[in-house]
């Protein structure tokens, strides 16, 4: 195993922003001014974090028309269904992680210093029931 790559790659589907658009584009492919408006964030940040999930081979696009159409990269779905088969068996665990709420309130980053508690994870059974 490299850790280099599993941190890579949980951290770039970890972003709030990209995980909204991986979840969105789970359901079918959109544009970019779709998705904008869909997750209520400016065009330039759902381009962003696109150019990233782009980079990372997540998301592929084509032409319609004028517009360029998004899509979760087909490989992509079955990795992320399984890791979502999981999560539900270690939803109560990572929940009740002393260590993981340690770290969450003493975080350096800018984004988790306004963190003061985890969010409770919800219930990884129902559809789209991961915290974002």
């Amino acid at each position: 195993m490299n850790f280099r790559l599993y941190r890579e790659f949980f951290r770039a589907v970890a972003n709030p922003t990209r995980f909204a658009i991986v979840e969105l584009l789970r359901d079918r492919p959109n544009h970019v001014n779709e998705m904008a408006e869909k997750l209520g964030f400016e065009q330039s940040r759902i381009s962003h974090n696109l150019a990233c999930l782009l980079n990372c081979g997540f998301v592929e696009w084509e032409w319609s028309g004028k517009n360029k159409v998004y899509k979760l990269n087909p490989s992509l779905v079955p990795v992320l269904e399984g890791i979502e088969k999981h999560l539900c068996s270690y939803a109560p665990a990572l929940e009740n992680c002393r260590v993981l709420d340690a770290e969450t309130r003493r975080a350096p980053s800018p984004t988790r210093a306004r963190v003061t508690r985890r969010r409770p994870i919800r219930d990884l059974t129902k559809k789209g029931g991961t915290n974002s």
